[in-house]
Parts: C-alpha cells; structure tokens; sequence
C-alpha cells in the first residue's frame, strides 16, 4: 500500500527488473509535463493519482488537465495550453500527451489526430498521444487479464472491472491507481503484447489496444530507485 504519497517498497520491488535498479531503467531528465484528457474526471483522477506519488520537484512539473472535447478539438486545446504556456513567466512544456478514447469518433478522425500529434514532435517540444480503443477503462482491465482475442465494446468495461475488483466499479473513481497498482507491471506487459499483435493494423482497427501504458511507465520511472 502507498504511505504518505509514496509508492510502497514492495510495489517498487516488483516493477523493478533483474538488471535495472530503477523501476524501468535510469532517471530520465526532469521535464516539464502536460497531459490533457479528452475525459473530465476518469483519465485526470487517474494520472492525478500517479503524479502525487512522484517527487515534489515532478509533482510541480505536471499539469494535468480534463477538458471534455472532442479529439480534434482536443489537439487545438492542446496547442492553445503550449502556446500559452510559453507567452508566460512559467518553463514552457516539454512533454505534452493527449489523451482520449476511440470510443464512438470516426476511424479516419482517430487515425488523423494521433497522426497529427506525432508530427508536431519539435527539438523543443515531444507530443505523444496515449490512446484506447476502444475506452480508457480497457487500461484498467490490462491489470486482470490478457485482452488480444477481439474487440470489447464499451458496455462490457464496467462488469468486467466490477468482476475484477469486487466491487462496482465507479466511471470517475478516485482511486483507481491504487487499487490496481499491484498489477501495473503486468498490464504495462499486456498492453505491449496487445498492440504487438496488432501492429500492421492502422489505429482504429488495433481493438482492442491502448497506448495508455507508455505514459504510465514514463511517470514511473521518476519514482527513486530502491535501496
């Protein structure tokens, strides 16, 4: 369990390799960080959760932000926080993902924005997009079970997860990393095989698939390494 907004030793212990003493390698740089959701609540609580278990001096370079739009319109807010961030007396942001689901959106304005996210990478800005397909909750179910023999629709994330956690399972929760933590280096293993099988498909056809796992195993490797 997390003790005063840290991750516990023995959480450490199993996201940590036989020849890393870091959970997923070195300490990478300390970067400035955006991640902004498609999502409200869900994806913010979540990532929320994440970013007050890192040290303070990450915890002060992550802003996370719910904004409820649509994917194009979600790149535009996007872009609109970077610029303003930069007109500002603030460290502008080096890191910036986007995050949102397939859900019901256009394959080709799917496919289209994670491709526009990708080319605005610069040497002073690195966009990424952390996807699902065909909703966030698929991350959730990664820590539980494997999910590569065909595509989930959104109806059935809530009973498989209320299944899993023993409990009904509530959209906007605040703790979900908590409770899934025990398992995080196995969805972050799932999530890779998942998209492995799939990786001759374009995006909207990857299903069921997330690229949620990547920021998930970036912001932990800023966690201190184990003694």
């Amino acid at each position: 369990m997390a003790k005063n907004g840290k991750i516990s030793s023995n959480l450490l212990a199993e996201l940590v390799n036989s020849r890393s003493k870091r959970p997923f390698g070195n300490l990478p740089p300390r970067r400035y960080y955006l991640i902004i959701c498609e999502g409200e609540q869900t994806e913010p609580n979540y990532f929320e959760s994440i970013r007050k278990k890192l040290p303070n001096e990450m915890i002060r370079k992550i802003t996370i932000k719910g904004m409820g739009r649509s994917t194009q319109a979600l790149l535009e807010r996007a872009q609109k926080e970077v610029d303003f961030r930069k007109k500002s007396s603030l460290p502008p942001f080096y890191k910036i993902w986007v995050v949102f689901d397939k859900d019901s959106f256009n394959d080709d304005d799917f496919d289209n924005t994670i491709n526009s996210i990708k080319d605005k990478t610069t040497k002073s800005e690195v966009w990424n997009v952390a996807w699902s397909n065909e909703a966030f909750e698929l991350w959730y179910i990664l820590h539980f079970v494997d999910q590569i023999g065909g595509a989930l629709s959104r109806e059935s994330y809530s009973k498989m997860l209320s299944k899993y956690l023993n409990r009904q399972y509530e959209k906007n929760s605040t703790d979900m990393f908590d409770k899934l933590k025990p398992h995080v280096y196995e969805a972050i293993c799932r999530a890779e095989k998942a998209l492995l099988k799939q990786a001759n498909k374009p995006y909207h056809a990857q299903n069921p698939a997330t690229t949620v796992h990547i920021l998930v195993k970036e912001l932990l490797s800023y966690i201190p390494s184990v003694r």
